[in-house]
């Protein structure tokens, strides 16, 4: 079993404050004979000291949930503060053979650790794979940030009726704490394009408190529009953040207009439109980046897209330009990075132009035999 040495843990920084989560510190009772590797220390201080090692990062916290069963309670809040499900396809051996049951039937699993989870990566691909994924998403009530592929969407609207059923029944029998399923939610990403009718769904579904599901999302980025173009923008009326990729929209830099879904320039309540630019694409199709204007610079990566950001916030001072996701990074990758406490898309977008540091990190000129 892993040991905590209280040394490191003594020279660890404090918690980075973060509105991401309204998690607090769960009060634990110390067994008195669980404190003998701390001697001379107040309950108080080991607790705290095990609470700071636990949110410093996940393997951390996974470490803590190792040293007794008290010290467990502390970190579980942190370690399944972040959960990432990604499945591969899977089908049913029963299926072409005519058996009745698969040789490789899944166990019933256990998600207690459900409401402890903020945030939700889902990516569950597969027909036996879609019962899993339904179970996960009524487990995580209290998700904040979800991402999740499209198809996933017609989940949710089923989910939150069984929810709202089973919160009736807690309530009549006096068992009912904490908020309703998906009460928290603001924040959304779809991993893969998405059309009108996933989404009709979920049009009208109202929560346990009344509110509805899609007045409550704040958030929305869209990973992928390379076959859809349709953005649910329009049936988000509370919308402050929207992100787009902005090549897949048909975009060219040549082009005096700039293509986006019907609508998103009109949406009263956005506040920033992010048009995010995968840096793989920018520099290896160069052809993104022709520009004809006179005495602009088109023969470097790095100054035609600070070109790009100065030209799309002329269009509208609500539009943000950013590369994402960078060059050899995985869109799940950066997404956690930013459920743990880095920077967001919003914030990243916001800083490059505060200090007009868009393209930080692109090359000056194209890589050799990309140069048009």
């Amino acid at each position: 079993m892993p040991s905590v040495c209280l040394q490191t843990l003594c020279l660890l920084p404090p918690p980075k404050s973060s509105s991401k989560s309204s998690m607090e510190s769960v009060p634990v009772e110390v067994p008195a004979f669980d404190l003998e590797p701390f001697p001379c220390l107040p309950t108080e201080l080991i607790t705290r000291i095990l609470d700071i090692a636990a949110r410093s990062s996940h393997d951390t916290a996974n470490s803590v949930s190792l040293v007794s069963t008290w010290a467990r309670k502390i970190a579980l809040p942190h370690l399944f503060m972040t959960v990432i499900y990604r499945s591969k396809p899977a089908y049913s051996a029963g299926m072409s053979s005519g058996a009745k049951d698969s040789p490789h039937a899944r166990k019933s699993q256990s998600y207690s650790w459900g409401p402890l989870v903020h945030n939700l990566w889902t990516e569950s691909t597969g027909i036996v794979n879609a019962p899993i994924e339904g179970e996960l998403l009524q487990a995580c009530r209290n998700v904040e940030n979800l991402a999740l592929v499209s198809a996933s969407l017609r989940s949710l609207a089923p989910a939150v009726q069984l929810q709202t059923v089973a919160r009736r029944q807690e309530m009549v029998g006096g068992h009912a704490d904490g908020d309703p399923f998906l009460a928290r939610l603001r924040s959304m990403t779809l991993i893969t394009h998405t059309t009108r009718y996933e989404w009709h769904f979920l049009v009208g579904v109202r929560l346990q408190d009344g509110s509805q599901l899609l007045h409550n999302v704040t958030h929305l980025r869209l990973l992928d529009m390379t076959v859809s173009s349709f953005s649910p923008h329009n049936l988000l009326p509370n919308l402050t953040h929207l992100a787009l990729p902005y090549l897949d929209l048909g975009n060219d830099f040549k082009q005096e207009s700039l293509r986006l879904p019907p609508g998103i320039l009109e949406h009263r309540s956005l506040r920033m439109i992010v048009l995010t630019v995968a840096e793989g694409k920018w520099l290896t199709n160069p052809w993104y980046q022709i520009a004809r204007y006179p005495g602009k610079d088109v023969t470097s990566p790095k100054a035609t897209f600070r070109t790009l950001a100065q030209w799309a916030r002329k269009k509208d001072d609500r539009l943000y330009v950013v590369l994402s996701p960078r060059l050899g990074v995985d869109p799940c990758k950066e997404w956690m990075d930013a459920a743990h406490g880095g920077p967001s898309l919003w914030e990243v977008a916001a800083q490059a132009r505060a200090e007009h540091s868009h393209g930080s990190g692109l090359p000056e000129t194209y890589p050799k035999g990309m140069r048009l």
